[in-house]
This record gives C-alpha cells, sequence and structure tokens, in this order.
C-alpha cells in the first residue's frame, strides 16, 4: 500500500495562510502522482539578450514552511538560471516580464503576470555553483494546488535513516515543452533511478564545481526547475519499508554527448553533434531547506507576519 508523504496542506499565500489540516480530521484520499503533479506551476520570462528578445519557459514548484497550528509561509522553488533567464553563455539576460501558469478549482489555467516591467524578487544560494532560486510568490486563493512541506526533504540525516542510496527509483514532475496544455497546465510525469550521489564536488549547470546528484532520468527544456522524488521502497537491514517518498532535489541540467561529423556536400562540413546522455544533474533538496530556513530576509518576513497576527 502506498503511504504519500505529501501533506494535503491546501492553498498557501506567498506570505502567510491559514492552515486546513486543523479543519479536516481526514483529507479524502488523492493518488500520491496526482499529488505529486499539484505541486507544480509552469513559468514564463520574456526576456532581451541585446536586441533580441527570447521567451523562455520553466517549472517552479511550491514549498510550505510550517509557522504555528494555524499559519504555514508558502515559496516558489525553481532554477538560478531560470530566474536570472541566463542565455546559452550562462550569463543573466535583462527580464521584461514574467508570468506564472497554475491551475485553478474551475478547472481553467489563467497566464498571470507576475511582473510586466522586468522580474520578480528572488533569493539565491550564496554558494554560486547550486542553482536554485527561491521567491515568495504565492497562488491565487482558487488555485488548485498542493504544497511540499519542508518535512519531505530528504536531508542527509534522512538519506542515512532511510537507507537512500543510487539504484533507487526516482521521479520527477515538470513542464513538457511539446504539450504544456491548452485549457489547464499538464505536467509531465517521468521516472528513473538515483545513479549516483558524489561525495566530491563536479561542474554544475552554472559551471562551477559543486554538490549535486546524478539521476539516469531522461529531461529536456522547460524541465528546469522540477521537483525530483525518490521512492525508498524496498528492502532494508532486518525487513521492507513500503513506498515512502520524499523531496531528492531540483532539476537543473543534463550532461551531453559530443559526436563529430562530417558531410560529404558540395562543400565539406564539418560539426558536433550534442545528444542528451540521459544523465540528469540534480540540486541537493537540503540546499532548498537551508534557504528557506536560513535566508535573513526570507526570516525577518516570516517574523514579520507572525507579529502582525498577533
Amino acid at each position: 500500500m502506498l503511504r504519500p508523504t505529501i501533506l494535503l496542506l491546501g492553498l498557501l499565500s506567498a506570505l502567510c495562510c491559514r492552515s486546513q489540516t486543523a479543519d479536516a480530521a481526514k483529507p479524502p484520499f488523492v493518488p500520491v502522482f496526482t499529488q505529486i503533479r499539484k505541486t507544480v506551476v509552469f513559468l514564463e520570462l520574456q526576456c532581451k539578450d541585446g536586441n533580441e528578445l527570447k521567451d523562455v519557459k520553466g517549472t517552479g514548484f511550491l514549498v510550505q514552511y510550517p509557522g504555528t497550528k494555524s499559519v504555514a509561509f508558502g515559496y516558489v522553488v525553481t532554477n538560478r538560471h531560470l530566474a536570472l533567464c541566463w542565455n546559452e553563455k550562462n550569463r543573466p539576460m535583462e527580464v521584461k516580464s514574467i508570468t506564472v501558469r497554475v491551475n485553478l478549482k474551475d478547472g481553467t489555467s489563467p497566464v498571470i503576470p507576475l511582473s510586466l516591467d522586468g522580474n520578480v524578487r528572488w533569493y539565491f544560494p550564496a554558494d554560486e555553483s547550486v542553482d536554485l532560486a527561491v521567491s515568495r510568490l504565492g497562488p491565487p486563493s482558487n488555485a488548485d494546488v498542493l504544497m511540499i512541506p519542508l518535512s519531505m526533504v530528504a536531508t542527509k540525516d534522512v538519506i542515512a535513516s532511510k537507507h537512500i542510496v543510487e539504484g533507487m527509483k526516482i521521479i520527477f514532475t515538470g513542464f513538457f515543452y511539446q504539450f504544456p496544455g491548452v485549457r489547464k497546465i499538464q505536467p509531465i510525469i517521468r521516472e528513473g533511478v538515483l545513479a549516483m550521489m558524489p561525495d566530491e564536488p563536479i561542474t554544475t549547470y552554472t559551471g562551477k564545481p559543486g554538490m549535486v546528484y546524478l539521476g539516469d532520468v531522461h529531461i529536456f527544456g522547460g524541465n528546469s526547475g522540477s521537483p525530483v522524488f525518490v521512492d525508498i521502497a524496498g528492502p532494508i537491514p532486518n525487513g521492507i519499508q513500503l513506498d515512502d517518498y520524499y523531496l531528492l532535489g531540483v532539476v537543473s541540467g543534463y550532461f551531453y554527448e559530443d559526436q563529430d561529423f562530417n558531410l560529404e556536400v558540395a562543400t565539406t562540413l564539418k560539426g558536433t553533434q550534442h545528444a542528451n546522455s540521459g544523465i540528469s544533474i540534480i540540486v541537493p533538496a537540503e540546499a532548498v531547506r537551508d534557504l528557506i530556513e536560513n535566508n535573513p530576509d526570507l526570516k525577518l518576513g516570516r517574523e514579520t507576519a507572525l507579529k502582525n497576527l498577533k
């Protein structure tokens, strides 16, 4: 039997709101994969690179920080490279506007402007190798969304106690560029295995050495910022543990394979083809928790909001 650990917390605003857990003793059953899909939103930025305007699309997901029994705080998580709208040279472009698409309870999914004259306020880890960004962006009150509680984060302690190792099944959900959805957003779910948990830095999507996980799961454009979950079901010392899910990390990029080719045409053409190796780069979820818990501005925002409720 599945024991989904995503909590049905319902709607949370950007700063704080009333938790629904106290109002419903027994929430209705929702399949775990349906719950996972409800955690994501689609982000679209219009960016200017020189004189050229570019539309950049990707994924964000919703995380909940506990406050009190009746109050909680919500955040949107995505990649640094998406939030800053990096170009092909990993340099930030000028963000002209940013919108979000989120499913509503009436079955629609409008495009909601977050800013029409620039970017929104993002918070980043001090370590520039960490491809991560967080913002206090809240969904509208009638949004059909779920928040991932910080208690689901696969911290180092959780990884040790739950025996999370290479070979375990991982899944992610996010933007499917070929069919994002017309009436409402349609996040895709893909699965693979946790391929490596390096104990030393490797080059990340930022071009800097940092700590990441590697997943044998195929990703592509638009999947940036997608949440990755690990299924810990399987044999453990002295027994079997049932299905359970933890937030393992955030999709950042992938490794590609180079292949040189020569084409015999009227003039000889030489080039290099970049093929997706199928190995994805995953920012550890503990970095999400550290950023939300310890960023001074985010901490001050929570403290101020709680004081104003008294």
